[in-house]
């Protein structure tokens, strides 16, 4: 009798701990945001996974719309452009609110002349892309890369081992 209710109950907990991600609590608190300021010459394909507006130089429809000269550039956004343009990796993010550049956006889905600029300086083309990320805070990473997986594991592991002891006790009657 003792083996078919231990089967039943390591069955039912490792079904348990294999749905974990349905019962398990996500953060309902405000996303850490962090934003961008990234700039890379016009043409060189996507940043951060939105395809680059090529202004159309042949017929120059729209393209004088599209570019601003960057001695046009408040100031404090033409320092930002600089900054990104000589960072290593093409871009700079900030955490602190107060580090943004005013006279710039950071909308969190990037649009021409909202996020996006075509700054033209020295005769080159580049695009000046500013956004709002939004991460999830440290402890839903946390639980979505290590508690899920684990306890999806020991979930499997425990049904594994409810059928084991059901074959034995099964096996042991015969």
């Amino acid at each position: 009798m003792r083996t078919p209710l231990a089967a039943v109950a390591l069955v039912a907990l490792g079904v348990l701990l294999m749905a974990n991600p349905l019962f398990l609590p996500v953060s309902v608190g405000e996303p850490d945001p962090a934003y961008t300021h990234t700039v890379q010459p016009v043409g060189e394909g996507s940043v951060a996974g939105i395809e680059s507006p090529v202004p159309d130089t042949a017929n120059d429809s729209n393209a004088s719309d599209a570019v601003v000269a960057y001695a046009d550039l408040a100031p404090d956004a033409r320092a930002a452009f600089d900054r990104a343009r000589d960072a290593p990796e093409g871009g700079f993010g900030v955490e602190d609110p107060a580090e943004r550049v005013d006279s710039l956006s950071y909308p969190t889905d990037p649009t021409p002349g909202d996020g996006l600029l075509i700054v033209e300086r020295e005769g080159e083309r580049y695009e000046f892309w500013t956004r709002t990320v939004e991460r999830e805070p440290g402890a839903v990473v946390a639980q979505r890369v290590f508690l899920q997986p684990v306890a999806f594991l020991v979930g499997f592991l425990a049904v594994v081992a409810g059928a084991a002891v059901a074959l034995r006790g099964r096996l042991g009657e015969e």
